[in-house]
């Protein structure tokens, strides 16, 4: 029997895998602090991928074995920031069952005023929050709270003795990516939705139907398909999507690699249409 559930997710173990090994190797090969900065912000152009791993993964889980699950999200959590547990609270029961409501979305990208939070803002506010969104959520499941403070120890006991071997190799090779791609996280969550309607599903996201877009990020494009079943294998959203476009209105359906930008495009139109 396959230790993977989906055999799609090879290429996602490899990729996770070989950066890894990649940050290892700089960490314990590479005397230059200069130089092992300059071969992180290289890797930073695959490493980004595993955000999308990660997000995946949390919604539906890549091995059968408990354990191998939790090693393969503490290993995702040096790659991205985002902790054993974590995505399940934040992302899962905090975004996808209150995306439709900005009240209570922990990811609200409206300010009070009605207005479309700025992309900066955003990123950084939710950022930095994500962790005390977590902490609140967590409250009121505490069967899975507790499991994510326990992995949360668990996950952290590696950046510990890495610290103790060189705490400034560590802050370069694994924190700061951390740091960035759980900013890289809240930004793909800002282009996917911010301005958009929150009446149903099918106003509510953006999506990108670019190959290489949903190469490198395991399907997301198909964002309306994953928030109608979220439960569903990254693999199969592409089916989805086809049955359900002529549902999604033309606008939703973008044709840039650059998604994160184009609330923000949106808006200076429409201040342009407005004559301000």
């Amino acid at each position: 029997m396959s230790l993977l559930r989906y055999q799609a997710d090879v290429p996602a173990v490899v990729l996770v895998a070989t950066v890894m090994a990649a940050q290892l190797a700089i960490f314990f090969m590479i005397d230059s602090h200069w130089m092992a900065l300059a071969l992180v912000m290289l890797l930073l152009t695959v490493q980004v991928s595993s955000g999308a791993i990660c997000h995946n993964h949390h919604h539906v889980k890549t091995f059968r074995s408990h354990w191998l699950n939790r090693l393969f999200e503490s290993v995702l959590y040096l790659q991205t920031g985002t902790s054993p547990y974590s995505w399940t609270l934040h992302h899962n029961i905090g975004h996808h069952r209150h995306y439709l409501n900005q009240d209570t979305d922990p990811a609200a990208w409206r300010e009070a005023d009605g207005r479309v939070m700025n992309r900066i803002k955003f990123d950084l506010i939710n950022a930095a929050r994500i962790y005390p969104e977590i902490m609140r959520i967590g409250r009121g499941h505490p069967a899975l709270y507790r499991r994510f403070k326990t992995m949360f120890v668990l996950a952290n006991i590696p950046l510990a003795l890495l610290m103790l071997i060189d705490p400034l190799r560590t802050l370069i090779v694994f924190v700061l990516p951390m740091v960035m791609l759980l900013v890289v996280l809240l930004d793909n969550t800002y282009g996917q939705h911010a301005g958009t309607e929150t009446d149903n599903h099918y106003v509510a996201s953006r999506n990108v139907e670019l190959p290489l877009y949903n190469l490198t990020s395991w399907n997301l494009g198909y964002h309306t398909a994953h928030h109608l079943l979220p439960g569903l294998h990254w693999s199969k959203l592409p089916e989805l999507h086809a049955q359900i476009r002529d549902r999604i209105p033309e606008e939703l359906i973008v044709d840039t690699m650059l998604l994160q930008w184009e609330p923000g495009r949106q808006q200076r139109q429409q201040r342009q249409q407005e004559g301000i």
